[in-house]
């Protein structure tokens, strides 16, 4: 009975399993169960009876649980045990003078409440999670049974009672997610408790009074599990930030040779990196302004200067600049980058300067 129990509701988790799609992570919050399945219990207890024969039986347990994160959730779990007493012929031996019962009727029957920590195994996103679990609580243990002869029915022993014992139970499985809420656990339980009962004996009186003992149980169960939690929002990465925008005003500065107006293969240079700046943005205006140094009358360097600002500002159109935001002026010797007297030479004075404005 036992192993034939166990395979059935093996089988029937595995094959509940494997029709399970893959399954992302419960949610963390509240959660409900319902399991059902087999166990058997052990009943010993003390003075002559030695132990009484349980029958295997079915359980029940009903759980309300609370999920940390994706590895540890507690839960409440009230449980139901039936058992129908089996052949237990030490019952009536506490009466030798009237021989050993041949008829037994009865039953044990538990009522657990337990409160359980468990841990489940692997990452939140697996199909497949093996837990453990540990619980404790009280359990109810109620102890109906009569002994009779078989000849004449007689009545030699009966009990009718039940005691609340603290409790204490070891929990591992499996479990299968079947979709993002919905999960099937299969669970093995150990529970352990005291329990008493008293023992009305028609003969001998002697018999009569408080039986003290263990009840062990093994229990197998298939359940199914549904979170009440709020699912995790799918991940959306943000966007790249944008990148930085250029500075308000950037001045290029284009030199030339004494008293000319072509550029220099240097001044190429600085006007294609003023170029590649310009159209790295939408610039909303260029202004390019030509100087001349002090050689030379006033009136030739003014004509100079605008020269000098014309090539650039050609320049930068050939490599690709919007012509519609260059402005042109030229400032002749009146705007010197280095003072000196008139006529002099001075290569820093005999330049053009190239201001690129994005806003």
């Amino acid at each position: 009975m036992r192993v034939k129990t166990f395979i059935m509701a093996t089988s029937a988790a595995g094959a509940l399993a494997l029709s399970a799609g893959a399954a992302s992570a419960d949610p963390n919050g509240w959660y409900g169960a319902i399991d059902i399945g087999w166990h058997s219990a052990d009943v010993e207890t003390s003075r002559t009876i030695d132990s009484f024969e349980v029958d295997e039986d079915w359980a029940g347990f009903a759980r309300l649980g609370y999920r940390f994160d994706q590895n540890w959730r507690v839960e409440l779990e009230g449980g139901y045990r039936l058992g129908a007493i089996g052949d237990t012929p030490g019952i009536c031996n506490i009466a030798p003078a009237a021989g050993p019962c041949e008829i037994v009727d009865g039953e044990i029957t538990s009522s657990s409440l337990m409160m359980n920590v468990i841990y489940d195994f692997g990452m939140g996103n697996s199909n497949l999670r093996p837990f453990v679990g540990l619980g404790a609580g009280v359990n109810q243990v109620n102890t109906t049974l009569l002994g009779a002869l078989a000849a004449d029915r007689t009545i030699v022993v009966g009990a009718d009672d039940d005691s609340v014992e603290l409790a204490a139970q070891g929990i591992a499985g499996v479990t299968w997610a079947l979709s993002d809420r919905a999960s099937l656990d299969l669970t093995y339980r150990y529970l352990v408790s005291n329990m008493e009962f008293d023992l009305i004996a028609t003969a001998p009186a002697a018999a009569d009074g408080t039986y003290e003992g263990r009840y062990t149980d093994h229990s197998l169960t298939l359940g199914l599990r549904y979170a009440f939690g709020a699912s995790e929002p799918a991940y959306i990465p943000p966007p790249p930030p944008p990148p930085p925008p250029p500075p308000a005003m950037r001045e290029f500065v284009v030199y030339f040779d004494w008293d000319r107006s072509d550029l220099t293969a240097e001044a190429s240079s600085v006007v294609t990196q003023a170029a590649n700046y310009a159209k790295s943005g939408r610039p909303t205006r260029i202004l390019v302004v030509g100087h001349a140094d002090t050689s030379g009358s006033a009136a030739y360097n003014v004509g100079l200067s605008n020269r000098r600002a014309r090539t650039v500002a050609d320049a930068l159109v050939a490599q690709g600049v919007n012509g519609g935001v260059i402005s042109l002026d030229g400032k002749g010797e009146t705007a010197l980058a280095r003072p000196t007297a008139d006529g002099v030479r001075e290569p820093l004075n005999r330049r053009a300067t190239i201001g690129i404005n994005f806003r």
